[in-house]
């Protein structure tokens, strides 16, 4: 076997080792405050009910994620959100502190945080816009994001 391909095989290998060495642990929001909790939608189009017209919603999260048990470790920390009984539902966030700006569908997860855990606890301010179908959405919807971290090698 060549040098070449000897090197790509031990590269492989290490990559699938450091996969395999990943964790990932939900991380406690329940420090987390969402400042508008009945959130208003309202048609994107001009003329309620048009055809294919979506809705749009927006809240503020005082964010605050325990990551104490981390705390000197590396990793990522992901946003996620259930599939929407009421169809697709898309959110999109900004930020104001260490968290990564975003957006996701429900459903997916999507990255918020790479780094080192310095402290006990990650806290920001997230504006979120939520869109959906407003043809589907017919009752009142619970979004319920959960968080997660991927740890790096363990």
């Amino acid at each position: 076997m060549s040098r070449a391909v000897r090197a790509c095989c031990v590269l492989v290998l290490a990559l699938a080792a450091t996969a395999a060495n990943a964790a990932t642990y939900r991380v406690d929001d329940s420090g987390s405050q969402v400042m508008n909790p009945n959130v208003q939608m309202r048609w994107d189009a001009s003329v309620p009910g048009a055809q294919g017209r979506g809705v749009t919603g927006a809240l503020e999260v005082a964010l605050r994620l325990d990551v104490a048990a981390w705390r000197g470790r590396s990793g990522r920390i992901y946003m996620r959100l259930p599939a929407s009984p009421s169809g697709p539902l898309r959110a999109a966030w900004t930020t104001q502190g260490p968290l990564l700006p975003g957006q996701l569908i429900a459903g997916e997860r999507a990255l918020i945080y790479a780094g080192p855990i310095a402290d006990d606890a990650l806290r920001d301010r997230l504006r979120l816009t939520v869109q959906a179908d407003g043809q589907r959405l017919e009752r009142v919807e619970t979004l319920n994001f959960t968080f997660e971290i991927d740890l790096d090698g363990l």
